[in-house]
């Protein structure tokens, strides 16, 4: 398995094995975030959806969800 330099742990760490996301997010989360945190972000996520009553669908909610994702994974700086 391919490493990257993980920018939210900051340490050389296993890559995710396909982009989470399509497009360009899905290619900044692959050159940026290790597994262990992607699945630190997936169990985040559940809770900022449920304490902001997002629904992933509505497209103005997933947009505020993909910035959360961002500053979650250390990545508001980027794309």
């Amino acid at each position: 398995m391919a490493e990257i330099q993980c920018k939210r742990c900051e340490t050389s760490a296993p890559a995710l094995p396909k982009a989470p996301l399509p497009g360009a997010v899905g290619e900044q989360l692959l050159a940026s975030t290790c597994t262990a945190c992607w699945k630190e972000w997936m169990a985040a996520q559940v809770i900022v959806i449920n304490e902001n009553s997002y629904s992933p669908a509505n497209p103005e909610h997933f947009q505020k969800l993909l910035i959360e994702m961002k500053s979650f994974l250390k990545l508001d700086g980027e794309g």
